[in-house]
């Protein structure tokens, strides 16, 4: 190994480092989405109309697969990431079914800035463009794999963009209510949709602490998922 590559390698070691993963989430379908059932996590109507699809209520599950985290990383400086990595399943809503585009999808979605503490959880407040996503299709009879759906956070008009807070929003009555889950509800958008609702709802369980060499794993693992 010449010194060059090697020079390369402690810079990338170092900045991977920097971004420490603190917190880690598994995520689950929230009981009392509006449109449930079905169950899901991500509610995003209108989804496939840009790629030729029908437009009405589209909804994604969390718990089909199982593998969707929420995770958060401090870059130092006062700076926090939230990503939000998984594969999810749905399609148009069809009742206690779906219809158009029924499948499974990869998705990824970070918020880069504007994410802050507060008290066990956070809080993204204003939206950024920054702060983006995508949802991209393993392939289905009606949407090809690698098909690629993006998106960006929406601030509401109290000022945040995203939530994740431990305080049972939406969890009364409930069997959830009152065991500690974080809540997690977060509203996209995409000039290429026609307007409906398009939110992320979700609870979410803490993952014990992961080892040092997540930190340098998941750092990764999110810059292949970015060059994607």
């Amino acid at each position: 190994m010449n010194l060059k590559m090697l020079s390369v390698g402690v810079l990338l070691l170092c900045g991977a480092a920097q971004a420490a993963l603190i917190e880690q989430y598994q995520l689950f379908d929230h009981p009392d989405g509006d449109v449930n059932p079905p169950p899901y996590g991500l509610r995003f109507d209108n989804i496939f109309v840009p790629q030729g699809g029908p437009s009405g209520i589209a909804s994604f599950s969390m718990d089909n697969v199982g593998d969707t985290t929420l995770s958060v990383f401090d870059d130092g400086g006062g700076s926090y990431r939230i990503q939000i990595a998984g594969t999810l399943y749905g399609g148009v809503d069809a009742g206690s079914t779906y219809g158009y585009g029924e499948g499974l999808y990869d998705l990824f979605f970070e918020y880069a800035a504007n994410v802050a503490p507060s008290g066990t959880g956070w809080v993204v407040d204003p939206s950024s463009a920054l702060n983006a996503g995508t949802l991209t299709s393993q392939g289905n009879a009606d949407v090809p794999s690698g098909y690629v759906f993006t998106f960006e956070d929406k601030s509401q008009p109290s000022g945040e963009s995203f939530l994740f807070l431990q305080d049972d929003h939406r969890l009364q009555g409930h069997p959830q209510e009152g065991q500690g889950f974080w809540v997690g509800r977060g509203w996209v958008m995409g000039a290429q949709y026609p307007m409906g609702t398009q939110d992320f709802l979700f609870i979410a369980e803490k993952i014990p602490a992961p080892g040092a060499m997540s930190v340098l794993g998941f750092a990764g693992l999110a810059a292949v998922r970015r060059r994607r």
